[in-house]
């Protein structure tokens, strides 16, 4: 289910990291949305970037919002590669808005607290430390954010230029919490 954002000016790390949460779910459901519109076979057409395509930038902010969420429920996510690389463009854009839909429900689940206490990230080579919930997820929407934004790129690249704004300012002012 979408939420609502919380309008405030007086924001804290609670609201804050849920007005994130709701952003995230709402930005990609704006991508998904937009991309459906578009011919299906644009999605694989490659352009030079760390995914090159807008279905495999897709795929790679599904699988990490995945693992991330898993992370954060000490489990490990299930879809490999190269099931979600071989995807439908409507399997993608139904796990992603599913996955968002998920993380962004978890954390308006979570008080203040839960959201300060830590979990253990584990990436081989990469990574291994507790780090507060708060920041996880923060490193999860920025991610996020970051490819949303190639994907506005990839799509400039192949013709496309109508892609949405998908910025948090942007989806502040349309929410009403700037004011």
């Amino acid at each position: 289910m979408l939420q609502e954002i919380t309008a405030t000016t007086d924001k804290n790390l609670h609201t804050l990291i849920k007005d994130y949460a709701i952003y995230n779910q709402v930005a990609n459901k704006r991508i998904v949305n937009w991309l459906k519109t578009k011919p299906t076979e644009l999605l694989d057409v490659a352009v030079p970037s760390s995914f090159n395509s807008l279905k495999q930038t897709l795929v790679h902010i599904w699988q990490v919002e995945l693992s991330w969420f898993a992370c954060l429920h000490n489990t490990s996510s299930a879809l490999p590669d190269e099931e979600l690389f071989n995807a439908s463009s409507e399997y993608i854009f139904e796990g992603l808005m599913e996955q968002s839909e998920k993380f962004a429900d978890y954390i308006l689940s979570l008080e203040e607290t839960e959201l300060k206490e830590t979990t253990h990230v584990y990436i081989p080579n990469v990574l291994d430390c507790d780090i507060p919930r708060f920041e996880l997820i923060q490193l999860c929407f920025d991610h996020s954010t970051y490819h949303r934004v190639q994907i506005t790129n990839i799509a400039r690249h192949i013709g496309l230029n109508d892609p949405p704004i998908s910025n948090y300012m942007y989806y502040l002012s349309r929410e009403g919490a700037l004011a």
